[in-house]
């Protein structure tokens, strides 16, 4: 019987390490190596996810890009869900390319997004051994870069975006998502008007300030919104403090955090929204893509796991986490995966419903 291929999960103790490996133990064949910054922790997790003939555990150390390269020898690709990604080498894709294993994350904090596409080093590295580097394969930016490039296909003269991402109040919140929210400087709050109400965004930093400029000529800017709102204030109120401290301190406080949240985790919805909204100095266009869990934010990545199996992913090289498949392609199978895609009423919406016009959200 031949062997089945295998993937590194990086992280694989963290929430969004054990919800991807989840993923891919439901909907692939493949074995999956969980490597955790201790060997507990990921025994813990492979016990977990009730499939101890298709999973492993091992301690591995991201300090030392060169204990990857080993570790992934022999897999398929790697699959980085630690963080917080501002703090984490940038040696570590070429490792993985220099193990031989393709590379992909759901980084999604500019400062490790933005370097890794402008690689060019690394982009031919992974070129001349035949394959993919990936980063940014979640929620944002390449969720958000789909439904951008969705919008815009039906807005062709959009000019400004906002993306605004929601989390959940009753969501897990690993150390690494703490310390990145803490990192990304809540500033400026501000009412936006989602599916399900006005909420509080704060201004964030995200790869899709540039991207979307880059890629679409997008002035855009990146909100977040807390679902209780005392979390909220406390980012925002934190941010100076936060900015000031050295990173073991940063990494400390966020483990403090992560240990205290479940206590004010009890209430709210698990649920989180992703809403582009787009202007062209006229109209406004705007999409949500929402879920009933976390899993939103690891579904890119599994989807381009899953083609990678299925040698169905021909780009090579370093791979714009947007740009791999086709907005309607990409946001059909996030459909099939559970995501729900609403267009939010807009001016033009409320216009044309006065007028009894039709309105066709496709």
């Amino acid at each position: 019987m031949a062997e089945r291929p295998r993937v590194l999960i990086v992280g694989g103790s963290g929430v969004f390490g054990r919800l991807l490996s989840h993923e891919l133990l439901r909907t692939t064949s493949v074995d999956l190596i969980l490597a955790g910054r201790g060997l507990s922790a990921a025994i813990a997790a492979c016990r977990e996810l009730g499939a101890p003939d298709r999973t492993s555990a091992i301690a591995l150390d991201l300090g030392d890009p060169e204990s990857l390269t080993r570790a992934a020898r022999g897999c398929l690709a790697v699959a980085c869900a630690a963080g917080p990604f501002q703090e984490l080498s940038h040696e570590l894709p070429m490792a993985a390319v220099r193990a031989g294993a393709h590379w992909l994350d759901i980084g999604d904090h500019e400062g490790w997004v933005v370097p890794v596409l402008d690689d060019a080093t690394l982009d031919a590295a992974a070129r001349d051994a035949g394959l993919a580097v990936i980063p940014g394969l979640s929620t944002v930016p390449a969720l958000s870069g789909a439904l951008a490039r969705w919008g815009c296909e039906r807005l062709p003269g959009a000019d400004r975006a906002r993306i605004t991402l929601f989390i959940g109040n009753r969501n897990a919140k690993g150390a690494g998502a703490i310390a990145s929210a803490m990192s990304s400087g809540f500033r400026r709050p501000t009412p936006v008007d989602l599916p399900f109400g006005r909420r509080i965004a704060y201004l964030a930093r995200s790869p899709d300030t540039e991207l979307l400029r880059r890629d679409l000529g997008l002035d855009a800017e990146f909100r977040v919104v807390l679902e209780w709102a005392p979390a909220g204030l406390l980012v925002f109120g934190l941010r100076p403090v936060w900015s000031r401290l050295g990173s073991r301190t940063r990494s400390r406080g966020a483990r403090i955090l992560a240990a205290i949240s479940p206590l004010f985790g009890r209430f709210g919805s698990e649920g989180g929204c992703l809403q582009v909204d787009l202007w062209d100095g006229k109209w406004r266009r705007s999409v949500a893509a929402l879920s009933g869990d976390q899993r939103i934010g690891i579904l890119p990545c599994a989807m381009a796991l899953q083609r990678l199996l299925e040698d169905d992913l021909p780009e090579r090289g370093v791979v714009h986490p947007a740009a791999w498949l086709s907005p309607r392609t990409g946001i059909g199978e996030l459909v099939t995966r559970g995501v729900r895609l609403v267009t939010v009423p807009s001016a033009e919406q409320v216009y044309q419903a006065a007028e009894g016009l039709p309105f066709d959200p496709e």
